[in-house]
This record gives C-alpha cells, sequence and structure tokens, in this order.
C-alpha cells in the first residue's frame, strides 16, 4: 500500500528532529573534532591527489624525453652486445674489437631502446654492427668490428730439447689465437706431466700431443686388461713410442708375449677387444 505525501513528509520531518536533539547531547569538543576530522581527511585526499598528478607528469615526461648517446657511448655499448649476444663454441672464448666511430658524428638521440643487429654474415673474422633508431628522428649506423677464437692452450715456459721427462714447472696455461693452432692441443698440464718430449719445444711455444710420446719405447707401462667382467692388469716394455689414443705394441713382461694395446694416459696402455 503505497504512503501518502502527508506521511511521508511527517516520517521525514520526525527524522530531522531526532538529528537535531542527538546534537545537542553531543559535547561541543566532540563536535570540533569531528571537524578537524573532516579538514584533515581533505587535506590527505587533495596531497594523494597531486601525488597522482605528479607521477603521471613526470612519467608522461620521462617517456617523451630522448636519451643522449655520445659516439664513445654507441661504441661501449656495440662492443657490450658482440660480447653477450655473439659467443662462439663452448670450448673457445670469442673476442671482439670494435672500431671506434668518428667524434664527428657528433651525438645521437633516441627515444627508444636501440635496436642492434648483424645485417651481414661473418667473413675474415670480421663483420659490421649495425645501430638502428626509429625515433624522435630515424637514423642508424654501422659500426666495423673484428673477432678471434680463443682457446685455453698448455704452453712451454722454457726450451725443451728432445726426450725431457716434463713436470709441471716447465708448463703453463695461456689463450691463444685457435686459427694458429696446430695439431691436438692440450689444455690441461696434468694429462702430460711425466711424457717425454719427441722434438724440441720452444719458449713460449703450445705443446701438442704430437710433440710428445705418452709412452716411449723402453718404458715400463702399465697394461690394462677389460673385457666383459674381466679387469686384469699387468706389466710390459713399450716397443715403440705413442702419444694418446696411438696403437703400439707392448711385450707382457711375465709371459714375453708381444701384445698390441692403446696409450690411455702417461705409461699406461689399454688392450682393446
Amino acid at each position: 500500500m503505497l504512503l501518502s505525501k502527508q506521511t511521508m513528509h511527517r516520517a521525514k520531518t520526525d527524522r530531522m528532529l531526532t538529528v537535531a536533539r542527538w546534537t545537542q547531547y553531543v559535547p561541543k569538543h566532540s563536535r570540533n573534532l569531528m571537524k578537524m576530522y573532516d579538514k584533515i581527511s581533505f587535506i590527505a585526499k587533495s596531497i594523494v591527489l597531486l601525488l597522482l598528478l605528479f607521477i603521471q607528469q613526470s612519467t608522461a615526461l620521462a617517456e617523451s624525453t630522448p636519451d643522449i648517446y655520445t659516439t664513445e657511448e654507441l661504441t661501449a655499448l656495440v662492443q657490450q652486445w658482440l660480447e653477450r649476444e655473439q659467443q662462439h663454441e663452448e670450448q673457445s672464448e670469442r673476442q671482439w674489437q670494435v672500431q671506434s666511430l668518428d667524434a664527428r658524428i657528433g651525438s645521437k638521440e633516441c627515444l627508444h631502446p636501440l635496436e642492434l643487429s648483424l645485417p651481414g654474415q661473418l667473413r675474415n673474422r670480421q663483420t659490421t654492427v649495425q645501430i638502428r633508431c626509429n625515433a624522435p628522428t630515424p637514423w642508424q649506423l654501422y659500426v666495423p668490428a673484428r673477432f678471434s677464437d680463443v682457446i685455453k692452450a698448455v704452453v712451454a715456459r722454457q726450451n725443451l730439447r728432445p726426450g725431457t721427462p716434463i713436470t709441471a714447472d716447465m708448463l703453463q696455461v695461456e689463450q691463444r689465437e685457435r686459427r694458429l693452432l696446430r695439431g691436438t692441443i692440450v689444455t690441461d698440464p696434468q694429462q702430460i706431466i711425466g711424457a717425454r718430449n719427441r722434438r724440441s719445444i720452444s719458449l713460449g711455444q703450445i705443446v701438442s700431443l704430437e710433440d710428445l710420446c705418452l709412452v716411449c719405447r723402453g718404458d715400463i707401462v702399465t697394461i690394462n686388461v677389460n673385457h666383459a667382467t674381466l679387469n686384469v692388469s699387468a706389466t710390459g716394455i713399450a716397443e715403440q713410442d705413442g702419444s694418446l689414443g696411438d696403437l703400439i705394441s707392448i711385450r707382457n713382461r711375465q709371459s714375453n708375449q708381444l701384445i698390441e694395446a692403446q696409450v690411455i694416459a702417461v705409461n699406461e696402455v689399454q688392450v682393446r677387444y
């Protein structure tokens, strides 16, 4: 049943009178605190709004302000990009030499992160890196770069005459250009301690397995026999020089039998089945 307008007006008047009576009983200091709270709330909301506006304007300004790059910074960016993105095989390290940009080019502006790429293939250990920017004014630069693949290799710390027993103090590990390496290089000095060199090795020369005999003729060697569940060892005398992986003749000291075995380490061979 719908209420009449007179009834609704009377109810509204009663509510207003009730609020007025309640207000009379609220202490004066409580009303002052409520007014102060309202002011503080208004100020806090205003501060938050101003902060939000400031952050929005700062973000918009940062997005519209281009970064400025000097020629030195562009050259350094290319160097870092090549070292990070253009590595080679796991066993070697690719070292880059970037040609410095001409200072007369001047500084460059870019609104977005620079785009770096290799537009061509790597040829003759050299390439060209493209730097590109699309805004605010499109531009691009080409930076020449050369590279070399280096690898760790064992080199001689002194001159070694043929037949010299190799000791740890005669060797050191250095980085060398891979294209200059010949033969089977040695990367771990421990692998050849006790071996002897077949030919002269000069100070600073890279040591290869072809320069050495891990088993030399007349050496007493350990013969390992591994076949199915059979694992035995014996001693023998080498009838030939041999480097790692070579098949050589060995005379068993107990049976005086001549056998063929593969060199697997210094003064150690294994019979293959």
